[in-house]
């Protein structure tokens, strides 16, 4: 492998052994994460990597970029990149220890159904929204992305809609045969900002807006305002429960402006999707567990009332034969109980340890 060439070589390593991200630094080992577990690729194989090698990769990686970077003044950089036939990758580029590394995060050219992801059924009924706001949550690498792909594909799979995604940078390629149509902008390239890009929308003639990151107030209150006019909007939050994606977006506001972002939460909102991903018990991959608050009647009762959100658990569990909504403790104690996720491992990921203990008679 030579060294101009390199990269495409590993890239192509980590995809055809199943990784998901692919991780390279200077004056370190070349590693992989695969199945949720950071690999090392062995020396023999690909030896250390020196800095000429890192900026030799960077530069083929963006040498197809409409505006190619100052690397050596660049201190980070998202872009896609793509290999024929092969698969597309979120490259990350980040200065490291006054050096660089490369982190290569890997999107597979075919998005994933609902049953591939073991999605439940209530994910599926989720996308016949016509309107409102949907929210999805998670870890870095939770495969939120993913989840909000799928879904977007079914919804154009089953309807004559016409969706305008916001992304940073593009991932998923939707495809122009299916009975909708998807209008991808990425970010710096296609549209300056979430905020423009979602003021442009509303002049896009959509039914769905995929916004993105709900990175801060303009895109919180953009989103609610698309909602409000008639379009499902979906867009991503930085959070690990469905109650903590909530607090997520009030805390965008200020104290005088809560009340009012509470009502419309509460009157806007069609659910919160949640999702970790863990190892799988027999060791073959990661499988999705969620947390899924549809809205309902008492719910919404619960949300315009901050000191009734802990009572929010409760109802969702609750609502699950009928709405589908579950608590992340819930689909854990199904999953362990499925023989499909080790106890222990549920237990470190449990929202309520002791709780999930007393549900699996394990106290």
């Amino acid at each position: 492998m030579d060294g101009y060439t390199l990269i495409d070589e590993l890239l192509l390593i980590a995809n055809k052994n199943g990784a998901s991200d692919l991780i390279v630094r200077t004056g370190d080992r070349v590693r992989m994460r695969i199945a949720g577990e950071i690999v090392t690729i062995p020396v023999e194989k690909v030896a250390e990597v020196g800095r000429e090698q890192v900026v030799e990769m960077i530069k083929h990686l963006v040498r197809e970029l409409p505006k190619r970077p100052d690397i050596e003044q660049m201190k980070h950089l998202d872009f896609h990149y793509s290999l024929k036939s092969t698969s597309h990758f979120r490259i990350h580029v980040m200065r490291t220890n006054n050096n660089f590394g490369i982190v290569a995060r890997l999107i597979p050219q075919q998005i994933p159904g609902f049953e591939a992801l073991r999605l439940p059924e209530v994910i599926k009924e989720i996308t016949t929204y016509r309107n409102g706001l949907i929210l999805m949550a998670g870890s870095a690498g939770s495969g939120k992305s993913t989840t909000l792909a799928a879904m977007l594909n079914h919804i154009i799979r089953q309807r004559a809609v016409h969706a305008v995604t916001l992304e940073d940078p593009i991932e998923f390629r939707y495809s122009t045969s299916h009975q909708g149509s998807v209008s991808q902008r990425e970010i710096g390239t296609d549209v300056e900002s979430y905020k423009q890009g979602l003021i442009d929308a509303m002049r896009q003639t959509p039914n769905i807006i995929v916004a993105g990151e709900a990175r801060g107030r303009d895109e919180v209150q953009l989103a609610l305002e698309a909602s409000e006019t008639g379009h499902l909007v979906m867009s991503t939050v930085h959070a690990t429960t469905a109650i903590g994606t909530m607090r997520r977006v009030m805390g965008s506001f200020n104290s005088d402006e809560q009340i009012s972002i509470r009502e419309r939460l509460a009157e806007n909102l069609r659910a919160i999707i949640v999702q970790k991903l863990l190892p799988m018990k027999n060791g073959k991959g990661r499988i999705v567990v969620l947390e899924v608050l549809v809205k309902n009647a008492v719910i919404k009762h619960f949300i315009l009332n901050p000191d009734h959100w802990s009572e929010i658990p409760r109802a969702m569990e609750e609502g699950h034969s009928m709405y589908g909504s579950q608590t992340f403790d819930q689909h854990l104690q199904q999953l362990v109980e499925d023989d499909l996720v080790d106890y222990n491992e549920a237990l470190l990921n449990a929202v309520f340890p002791e709780d999930f203990t007393i549900r699996l008679g394990r106290n």
